[in-house]
């Protein structure tokens, strides 16, 4: 690899990384416990769709995980990210978030399409593919397909953003093959667990949420 090629290959990874860290600041709160749920609090367990074929990595504070799929255990390479964050509010309003889905992420995209093309002399290019709502694991959710391409190369992130409770998390689904991205997404999605702790009493004040993740 040339050093040209290498500084838009670090780019280009550099631009994965702020994708799935857009949505906000991190509430980087983790919990290892696993006794009853305080109210008002959210825990939530990721686990791998199929044991001994993933890699792991968290960050320090627990509020991001990475699994990597391993060599030649997926047909290409694949990423899945989980971030956990403090939810803007428990009960999103449909419109307001049809308006995000179809709005606010794919703008998102075309201002990170924007960076790249200084970054890279216009050697990069974003597209939405899709984006849209949903019901996902009983929560009301966003979804997102974005194509970034670079030559006659390019990588699928297939997204999805569920408001659960007092937590919003976001997963980000990466790989070159499109199909690989989507149903990597749908498993993990899947094999994820959410608990909620009981409500919180009238007049109370919401906990911020506790992300338990947990690979199993």
């Amino acid at each position: 690899m040339t050093g040209a090629a290498s500084i838009k290959a670090h780019i280009f990874a550099a631009a994965l990384a702020a994708l799935a860290m857009a949505p906000g600041i991190c509430f980087g709160q983790t919990s290892g416990e696993q006794g009853p749920l305080k109210p008002g609090s959210v825990r939530v367990t990721t686990r791998v769709p199929e044991v001994g074929k993933w890699d792991v990595a968290s960050n320090p504070n627990g509020s991001q995980r990475v699994y990597k799929c391993k060599l030649l255990a997926c047909s290409d390479a694949q990423t899945v990210s989980f971030t956990f964050q403090k939810s803007p509010t428990r009960h999103p309003d449909p419109q307001a978030l049809e308006k995000y889905a179809k709005i606010e992420l794919p703008k998102r995209t075309r201002a990170l399409a924007a960076a790249l093309g200084v970054l890279s002399e216009g050697a990069q290019k974003v597209d939405t593919l899709g984006s849209g709502t949903a019901m996902l694991k009983g929560y009301p959710s966003v979804f997102n397909e974005t194509q970034f391409s670079q030559g006659k190369a390019s990588i699928f992130v297939h997204t999805a953003i569920i408001f659960a409770g007092a937590a919003m998390i976001r997963i980000d689904s990466r790989s070159p093959n499109r199909e690989l991205a989507k149903k990597s997404l749908d498993e993990f999605i899947e094999a994820m667990q959410i608990v909620e702790g009981p409500p919180l009493p009238p007049g109370g004040v919401p906990r911020p949420p506790a992300a338990t993740t947990k690979s199993l």
